[in-house]
């Protein structure tokens, strides 16, 4: 389906990247971009100098063991009306659907790595309501993929 795959994150971001889609897996799980992913300018399938966004892209993190309830954990946050703020856990189903058939789009913001995991913020963007939600992933993975099949010159980053 994706003309090239890339094991390495090295020159490549999913900084300010919106998730429209998501699938799970067996030991997998993975989100859909359908405006693409970022590729750093120093990527070696990247000639154009410049960092920008592919075409339609698939990230896929490859879970361990168990189930991806058991190695990605799901906090939203809730603002409530004296002011605190309300971490909710969702599960990865519930994720889906609100992604999926809800139409709200997870944007990753940052990441940050270590061992086997990583860590992202995100928004969970809010079909209904304006605003946003924030959003941590806490992902326990053993390979993540980055899949597309074209660089787009006029997608500058």
């Amino acid at each position: 389906m994706y003309q090239f795959t890339e094991n390495s994150d090295k020159f490549i971001s999913l900084h300010d990247c919106r998730a429209t889609g998501m699938q799970l897996g067996d030991r997998l799980v993975s989100f859909i971009f359908s405006d693409g992913i970022c590729i750093g300018k120093k990527h070696p399938r990247n000639t154009y100098g410049k960092t920008l966004r592919t075409d339609a892209a698939q990230v896929d993190f490859n879970l361990p063991v168990g189930t991806p309830d058991e190695n990605v954990t799901c906090y939203v946050f809730y603002e409530k009306k004296n002011g605190k703020a309300v971490r909710r856990r969702f599960t990865m189903e519930r994720l889906m659907r609100r992604i999926n058939e809800k139409g709200c789009p997870l944007e990753f913001l940052y990441a940050y790595r270590g061992g086997d995991s990583v860590v992202y913020k995100c928004e969970l963007k809010r079909k209904k309501k304006s605003g946003v939600r924030e959003c941590i992933l806490v992902i326990r993975t053993d390979g993540t993929s980055y899949r597309w099949n074209e660089l787009c010159p006029q997608k500058k980053v």
